[in-house]
C-alpha cells in the first residue's frame, strides 16, 4: 500500500488528506492510480525515503507528473528534495530542503 512508503505531515492538523485514485480521466482504472489531493483549497505536505545515492559526474534528472482534474484559479505543485535528516511527521513549508521545482498554472 502507499501509505507504507508516504508519511502525511502532522505538522498542522488542517493539511489536506491524500488518496490512491484513478481520478476523473483514465485509460486502465487499475494501471493508472496514482496520489491524489482529496480537498480543495488546502495545503498539503507528503514526504517518502529513498536510498542515499551519488550522481557525481552525471546528470541528475527528478521529474513529476501532475493532472489538473478541476477548474481552479490558483494552486500549485512542488517537489522538494530534503535532507535526510526532514522529520517527516513535522515537515511544513519552513523545512530545510536541497531542491525544490514545480510551480503554480496561474503564474505568468
Amino acid at each position: 500500500a502507499w501509505t507504507r512508503r508516504w508519511v502525511e505531515s502532522k505538522h498542522k492538523p488542517d493539511y489536506g488528506r491524500f488518496v490512491l485514485t484513478a481520478g476523473k480521466f483514465y485509460g486502465d482504472a487499475e494501471k493508472d492510480k496514482g496520489i491524489q489531493t482529496s480537498q480543495d483549497a488546502r495545503f498539503y505536505a507528503l514526504s517518502s525515503r529513498f536510498e542515499p545515492f551519488s550522481n557525481r559526474d552525471k546528470t541528475l534528472v527528478v521529474q513529476f507528473t501532475v493532472k489538473h482534474e478541476q477548474n481552479i484559479d490558483c494552486g500549485g505543485g512542488y517537489v522538494k528534495l530534503f535532507p535526510a535528516s526532514l522529520n517527516q511527521e513535522d515537515m511544513h513549508g519552513d523545512s530545510e530542503y536541497n531542491i525544490m521545482f514545480g510551480g503554480c498554472p496561474c503564474w505568468p
